[in-house]
């Protein structure tokens, strides 16, 4: 029993002992777990086949996340190479690279959040 489950269990039981459960409509009788909204049933059904038209594609495999990826190794790369002392001339240059690759992913971010809305 996970811990969800537990905390579900020991709040019915003290409900029960306190008696908030008592006197609840249909009281005695069994519950009717008949479907009766074709909405709900629709919801009911497993997602298997809608799962079946999309590709299979591995979670590598999106250009974009395969652009962010890059975008990553770059900044790591530059950070270590920030922190390894060198001449300052080249310091400014990782910077700039550095600024740039972050205004780059910045308009991307802008334009991809104005397509959205």
């Amino acid at each position: 029993m996970n811990a969800l489950a537990f905390i579900g269990e020991t709040r019915i039981a003290q409900a029960v002992q306190e008696g908030k459960l008592d006197n609840l409509p249909g009281a005695g009788r069994p519950l009717d777990l008949t479907v009766r909204d074709g909405a709900l049933e629709a919801q009911a059904r497993p997602s298997a086949p809608r799962a079946g038209l999309r590709p299979a594609r591995p979670p590598w495999g999106s250009r974009k996340l395969g652009a962010a990826l890059r975008f990553l190794a770059r900044l790591q790369l530059l950070d270590r190479a920030r922190r390894v002392r060198t001449d300052a001339a080249q310091d400014q240059r990782e910077r700039a690279v550095l600024r740039l690759l972050w205004a780059k992913a910045l308009s991307r971010q802008r334009r991809n959040s104005s397509r959205a809305c």
